[in-house]
Parts: C-alpha cells; structure tokens; sequence
C-alpha cells in the first residue's frame, strides 16, 4: 500500500481524464441521445401561480397532424408527474405532448384547453405564516403552534441550550437584525432532458442527466408502480447540476409517454422551464441576536428563521445559525413555510450560503461595537480540537490564519470607500453506499467499472487512486460508468461524498487487485508474496534482478488461466466523515452615490485534509466562489404577487461574468483526518458558504452601511447608506 509521504499520483495536478471529449464537443449529452422511432415530448405549465384546474380539453392538440400522445394529471393520477386538480406554482407540469417533430409538439401545447380558477398566491413566507394566510395547497397538512393553526407551517422547532435571558444580560455588545434571502437558482448550463424507451421485453430504459441514477430508477419504479427491476436508467454526461438534478423531473413525463405510445419519448426543456420548474436553492428570512462581554466571548444567540419550502414546505438546517463557534446560551426557533414555488432542492451546501448571511453579518457587528479585529474575535470563538466530532485538529483557526496572511489582513493599504470582509463556513461532508469492479486487460492496463456520476473529476481521481495503489501510469487507468442494471446500488454525487466515497472503494478495489498481482506473479516466479515488490508495473523478487514479470505479461497469461482474469472489486456502505471550513476575505469598493460594488480582490481557503488533485480542488473553491459572490451581489428568483416568475431567462436572471469577478486567489489547507483517503475530505460543497456574507461584511468596512438583503443591489446599498447616515446624527 502506497504511504502518503510517498505519494506518485495522488496529490499530483492531473487533468480531467475527459476533458479533451468536453472541450471539443465530443462528448454525448442527455439531449444528443438518438433513438430510431423516437417521439418529442413537450410539457404544458401552469401559468398561474396558484389556481383549480376546472376543466382540460385535449381534443384540439389530438387532432393536429404529427401528435401521438396527450396526457395530464386526469390521466395519470397516482404519478405525481403532474398536477391533478389544482396547480401550486407557476411553470407546474399540468400535461405533455408526444409528437413526432418538436416544433409540431409546441404547436399542439398552445391547442390544450385549461379552464382555471386563480387562487390567492402565497409568495412571501412571513404571509405564509400567519394563522389567516390563505392556503398555498388546499388542505393540506398544518402545524399547531402556540394553540393556532398555521396553514402553511410544515415543521416547526425549537433548538435550545442554557439561558438565553442569563447570557444576554452579561454580555457588553449586543446587536440583532433582520436579513432576507430570496431563491436563488443553480444556473446549470445544461438543461434537463430524458429519453425512455419501453424494450420488446416491457422493461423501461431511460437516458437522461442526473447525479445519481439509482434515485431516478427508484423514483420512477415507485411513481409508476413498477418494480424496480423493470427499470434501467443509463447517465449521460452532465452539464451541470450543483444539487439540482437529484430527483425525478422531465424523466417522468418521458417514461409516461413512452409507456403509453410503445415508442421511445425524448423531453428536453429550455432554460425559461428550468427557472419555473427547476429546484432551486430556499429562500428564508432570519432574525438573529448575538451578544458577547467585552473580552469578545460570545454569550448568546437568540433568534427565528422562517424557511420559503416552496409547494412541498422543505427548510435547512437551524443550527447553522450558530455553526462554527462556542455560544453556552442559544434559542433558535424554525419555522418551514409552504409557498406557491417550486420544491426547492439543494445547491451545493443546503441553507448554509443563507444561514452565513446572518450569522457572519452579527460576528462582525458584534466585533466591531466590541471594538475587536473580526478575525481576533472569530479565532477567540472558533470550535477547536476535540470540541465537536470529528474534529481532530484546529482546522477552522488554522484555515482563518493562512486565509488573513494570504489576504495581507491589517497590512493592506485600502483607498477611500474600499473595505475587506471576512466570513467563514462550515460542513460536514458525507458517505454513502458505492461500488468499484477493477479488471486488468492484457496489455497490463486497468478499467474501473463504477456507478459513482462523474461531476467535477470525481472519475479522474479513482484513476489517480487506482494508479496509485497499482503503480501504473494514471494514463493506463480508464474509469467507465455502468448503469442500474450493470453495477451495485451507488448514491448519488452530491453532498461532498463523491470522491470521499468513490476515492475510497477505489483504493480498496485496488488493493484487492494488487494482492491478487502479487498472488499470481508468486506463482509465476515461484517466490513468496512477501519476496515481489511491485513497481514501475513490473514484479520483482527481492535480491534476485533476474527474476521478474512485467504487468502486461502477468495479465496476459493470466486470461487463458484457471483462475481468469486479474479483477478486484470492493463496495462501501459509509465512511466517518469529519467537518471540514471554508473562510473567505472579500476587498471591495463602493461607490456611495449610485451604490455600485465592485469586487476587487477574493482570497477563497478551505480545509480539505489532503487535496487528491489540487488542481480540480482549486476548481471546486473557485467555482463554489463565483457562485457565493453571484449569490450575494445579483441572484434571486424574482416573483410577482401572484406568484408568476418575472425573470425566467439569463437576460433578467443576472449571474458573475468573466468581468465580475478577479482572479481568485485560492489556499488549500492541508492537515490529514483520519478517516478519508490518503486523509483527503470532501470538497464539493464549503465554497459556496461563505462568499456572499464576506462581501456583506467588505461593503460595511467600506462606507459604514450594513446591508441585510441579498442580492445587495445598488439601490439596497443605497439604502443603507441612508440608514446608515440617519442613524448617526
């Protein structure tokens, strides 16, 4: 087994093993899937953003030459692939067409009659709130608080520990305000898209783009009430998703067509679809109070968050209001509200981009009312070693001490109206079940059968693993996804675990296949295992030069032998994971008579334990990076208050371009944990934390002016400077 001081691939800036088929188009998407026979299927959308369906007539669409198929939610009742007699948000599936051109498809859209009657749209969740809020769903489930029935609450909590009152009244500094997130989108570039196709044999195969296939074959089976054995779902490569594409969306209306016309159903939508009906990220409005004595001791934490879950009411996690510091005194209380939106779904780090917002925004005030350096005042609080699970180091203090020095905090001369702002994040990266079949070819090459979703180079970092552990070059190594029907149940891609997981059923795959090298060149050299060393893929006995076999010879012989071809194989139900901080320092410079800001400088670290390929790590942080500044300078899904999507489309829905945003300046901090591969962590989701709140805190350090808004507009920034100026004469 390779040491990790001794390290040939791993840790090495290897390039994506794919990224020549990306960048040159040769690579096959979700939409190029082509099927002989294949239909076009199209969905007809709520245009209301509450409202009964009285009456669908179809006939019309039916009768236009080129049409197959028109179902909807009368038909297919039991799917919840479409609305049945009542749509909760604009862009909500009500029906699909199946036509054989696209174009023929959309024409018979506009031909289906639905006779509506709108309801009173619930948008804005602190109204969704209230015990006399209309209903967003009708009749559905309520919660009972405080002896009142609240129509929209799904959930509500309490989190609580010591004495809040107590706390308060020792601290010296206390400050509390009120901040508001929209939904924002994940602005994949690749729009969703599926294929079905029912076999001669009645099982049902599906083509489309997801981070997981297995959740979309159960999805399906569950939906359709078939078992999940006459399901199989084939993953394209996907153009992005970021959270987005982890259940069931157009490949429900696809696989229902396909099942009910016998041809194959391709449905891809545009990006005006993608916005109304995509997951997009939860908005929520947060009142925080944070109070702390005078020495910069934090005391207390009081506060509400009222999560906007959309139709289905799904929230985030409370505690991350307190997250990543020592605080004795805390009450939370949560609240999930049902609104006439879209499900939401995750965006990289669930809730925590919104929950920073607030409680970084407070660190900050509360330091500087305490008259304490930010930074001083977070190392002071900051969880350390052995005070959380997990956490085996000082990783949080450690990544804000290289952040500053990388930052050249209080050594930086700014200019008027320039200020720098820090904020911190953090996550605690999972595991999930996953799978890796090895088989050595007779040229001493090796293929990794997985079912792990290639996003972010997860697949380029089992071939470096794979090469690692077999000392062959990472070029020799080629890592094929399976589908549902060829490899072992795998979660999905997402919630920092890819690589976490797929990097360690990699290494243990290829151990198993470097014992059984080992097993077989013993045989063929007539010497003990404990005698070969396996390098530069030849297979030596030690102190005898002569005696050697090369990989290719030992895999040649080795496919005509009893025993068959070198294989190794290894399946992993979960890992201890370990939390794992993401700091960033944002320069930015306000112009205080139109409220412009312009971001000038971000320095972005992360602690990632050890980095498997610092390139792609460098990529994750920069990425989740853009993403955090685009969520706090421009993002959010903007509704009318009827609930209609008033800017569906990359015009309207602004995101950082090439010109908004510098060079990253990244630091990757290394200190091993214990339970990754080669000590690594996973990555994928700490970047987008703390971005938005770090440029909240540099438009303060400016001009004086605490935005509490996101996306800070010009015109927020301009208000707060008003505030701001009011407040001090």
């Amino acid at each position: 087994m390779a040491q990790t001081d001794e390290l040939k691939t791993v840790g090495k800036r290897t390039s994506r093993l794919n990224g020549p088929d990306i960048v040159t188009g040769r690579i096959g998407y979700a939409d190029d899937v082509q099927v002989p026979g294949m239909l076009y299927g199209r969905i007809l959308r709520s245009p209301h953003g509450h409202a009964r369906i009285l009456k669908i007539d179809v006939s019309k669409a039916l009768a236009l030459p080129g049409v197959v198929d028109v179902v909807t939610g009368q038909d297919v009742p039991d799917t919840g692939f479409f609305a049945g007699d009542e749509v909760c948000y604009h862009g909500q599936k009500v029906g699909a067409v199946a036509a054989t051109d696209p174009d023929i498809a959309e024409d018979a859209l506009e031909l289906i009659q639905v006779d509506y009657e709108v309801l009173p749209a619930v948008v804005d969740p602190l109204m969704g709130l209230a015990p006399d809020a209309p209903e967003a769903q009708l009749g559905a489930s309520s919660q009972v608080v405080n002896g009142k029935r609240l129509p929209n609450v799904t959930s509500h909590a309490v989190t609580e520990t010591g004495d809040v009152e107590k706390g308060f009244a020792e601290s010296d500094a206390v400050v509390e305000y009120e901040y508001r997130v929209p939904m924002f989108h994940q602005t994949y570039l690749e729009p969703n898209a599926a294929t079905a196709r029912v076999e001669a044999n009645g099982r049902l195969t599906v083509w489309t783009s997801s981070q997981g296939m297995f959740g979309i074959r159960d999805g399906l089976a569950e939906a359709l009430g078939i078992p999940q054995s006459q399901v199989r779902v084939i993953l394209q490569e996907m153009g992005g998703g970021f959270g987005a594409k982890n259940r069931v969306n157009v490949e429900g209306p696809a696989a229902v067509l396909a099942l009910r016309t016998g041809q194959p159903v391709k449905v891809t939508i545009n990006r005006e679809e993608v916005f109304m009906d995509g997951r997009p990220a939860p908005g929520c409005w947060i009142r925080l109070k944070t109070g702390a004595r005078k020495d910069g001791t934090l005391m207390a934490v009081e506060g509400q968050i009222v999560w906007d879950g959309g139709i289905e009411g799904r929230s985030g996690n409370a505690r991350r209001l307190l997250g990543l510091y020592k605080v004795p005194n805390v009450r939370i209380e949560a609240f999930s509200v049902r609104t006439n939106k879209p499900v939401p779904g995750a965006y990289r780090a669930p809730g925590a981009p919104q929950t920073a917002l607030a409680r970084e925004s407070n660190i900050d005030m509360v330091a500087h009312k305490l008259g304490m350096d930010p930074i001083e005042f977070r190392l002071k609080n900051a969880i350390g070693k052995g005070e959380q699970p997990g956490m085996d180091h000082d990783w949080l203090k450690d990544t804000i001490r290289q952040t500053a020095e990388k930052a050249r905090w209080g050594r930086r001369r700014l200019k008027r109206n320039q200020g720098m702002g820090i904020a911190c994040g953090e996550w605690q990266n999972g595991s999930g079940p996953t799978h890796a079949d090895i088989t050595m070819r007779g040229d001493g090459s090796v293929t990794v059968l997985t079912g792990q979703a290639d996003i972010t180079g997860v697949h380029t970092v089992m071939a470096q693993v794979v090469a690692e552990e077999l000392d062959v070059p990472v070029e020799k190594v080629t890592v094929t996804l399976g589908d549902t029907d060829t490899v072992a149940y795998t979660s999905l891609s997402a919630g920092s675990k890819a690589a976490y997981s797929a990097s360690t059923v990699a290494r243990e795959a290829a151990e198993n296949t470097r014992e059984e090298v080992l097993k077989r060149a013993a045989a063929h050299l007539e010497a003990s295992v404990e005698d070969l060393v396996l390098a530069d893929e030849v297979i030596r006995v030690k102190g005898s030069p002569g005696q050697s076999v090369s990989l290719a010879e030992l895999a040649e012989a080795a496919i005509g032998s009893a025993a068959g071809p070198i294989t190794g194989r290894a399946s992993l139900g979960s890992l201890k994971s370990h939390p794992s901080f993401s700091v960033n320092i944002a320069t930015v410079e306000v112009d205080p008579e139109t409220g412009r800001v312009k971001l000038i400088d971000l320095v972005a670290a992360q602690d990632v334990g050890r980095a498997l390929n610092p390139m792609l790590v460098e990529g994750q942080i920069q990425g989740g990076a853009v993403q955090s500044v685009g969520f706090g300078l421009m993002e959010g899904i903007q509704y009318d208050d009827q609930g209609r999507v008033l800017n569906p489309n990359l015009l309207d829905y602004a995101i950082p371009t090439a010109l908004d945003v510098p060079d990253i300046q990244t630091v990757i901090v290394e200190e091993p944990c214990e339970h990754g591969p080669y000590g690594s962590k996973g990555v994928g989701e700490p970047p987008i934390i703390p971005g938005g709140a770090a440029v909240a805190n540099a438009i303060y350090s400016a001009v004086g002016a605490r935005v509490t808004e996101v996306p800070t507009t010009p015109e927020r920034v301009v208000a707060a400077l008003k505030d701001a100026d009011s407040n001090n004469r």
